[in-house]
């Protein structure tokens, strides 16, 4: 399959280009990006284009968009019209308006939302399922970091909240995907969102859960404390913590009323590393293609844009 590169950022030349020249079934046709990619595109024997609202491409089977989000919703349009299979970086859009919107224009989207084929996400997926420690009763999340500017130029996307995601969209947006593939019902609950000049800085979240047992989530998400990124899932008489960012975690286990603590010896038949994932999320797409499975309200995570969505509208954001 061709595949044409809209985006030549950190994520494009540091995973999706080195990954992409190494699989046997990819062909890279072109890469294109706002600022000059002759050298990048030398280096993988490819054309190279300058993005400008003449810019035209040569066919392709799969179009890659990694544009920030706020800048790549006419290219995702474009390409939907033109038929082409469009693989977008996380988040798909900022809104669900837009999502949707996209679905009725394209059945050949996905989204990188690369976790759920972390083992760590799949581990606890058949942990959960199996009930082994019986049903759950509560699970808290925190993660996140101080972030400052260090690094981030003026004209960075990063500090413009029309073409950045924010913390919620770019950040969040991946723990709420796995929370999605872990739980079929979630619901907002309550919401308080710190915001400076547009930016949410940091969300403290409840979430509603109604599985056979229904159970809540407390989620914060921050840029302005020091945090361990970790999940905690409370079962009748066991605690597992883990850090859900990581494709290895560990996962601690210990009794409630207990210091002690063990690792539980994991299976590793999923990601181990983030390139990992990259490759069996691509894989995966792929092979739907192949096959003419490709569900995009699941590729596309759009349960995850309308959690985003009700938070925002439960904070009186929309």
């Amino acid at each position: 399959m061709n595949v044409g590169i809209i985006g030549a950022g950190n994520i494009s030349s540091s995973v999706h280009l080195p990954l992409l020249s190494c699989m046997d079934e990819i062909s890279i046709n072109f890469i294109a990006d706002r600022k000059n990619t002759s050298t990048l595109a030398k280096l993988y024997n490819t054309k190279s284009i300058l993005l400008n609202e003449q810019s035209s491409f040569p066919d392709c089977d799969i179009i890659l968009i990694a544009l920030p989000v706020g800048a790549r919703k006419n290219y995702l349009e474009k390409f939907a019209k033109n038929g082409n299979y469009v693989f977008s970086e996380k988040p798909f859009v900022m809104d669900l308006k837009s999502h949707e919107q996209l679905l009725e224009l394209s059945q050949k989207f996905t989204c990188n939302y690369e976790r759920i084929f972390y083992n760590t996400t799949r581990n606890i997926k058949n942990i959960i399922s199996s009930h082994v420690f019986g049903e759950i009763q509560k699970i808290s999340i925190v993660e996140g970091g101080l972030n400052g500017k260090t690094g981030i130029t003026k004209n960075s996307y990063r500090n413009d909240p029309k073409i950045s995601g924010g913390f919620l969209r770019d950040s969040a947006g991946h723990t709420f995907n796995q929370l999605n593939f872990l739980f079929e019902n979630i619901s907002v609950n309550s919401v308080d969102i710190i915001w400076q000049e547009n930016f949410d800085l940091e969300s403290n979240i409840v979430f509603n859960v109604k599985e056979k047992n229904s159970f809540s989530i407390d989620y914060q998400g921050t840029q302005i404390k020091r945090v361990e990124p970790k999940i905690t899932i409370l079962f009748e008489k066991i605690k597992i913590e883990f850090n859900h960012q990581l494709p290895d975690s560990s996962f601690q286990i210990s009794l409630l009323n207990s210091d002690k603590k063990f690792i539980l010896k994991e299976e590793n038949h999923f990601a181990s590393t983030f390139p990992q994932a990259y490759y069996l999320k691509w894989k995966d797409f792929i092979n739907k293609i192949s096959s003419s499975q490709l569900d995009p309200e699941f590729e596309t995570s759009l349960s995850t844009t309308k959690l985003i969505s009700d938070i925002l509208q439960k904070d009186g954001k929309k």
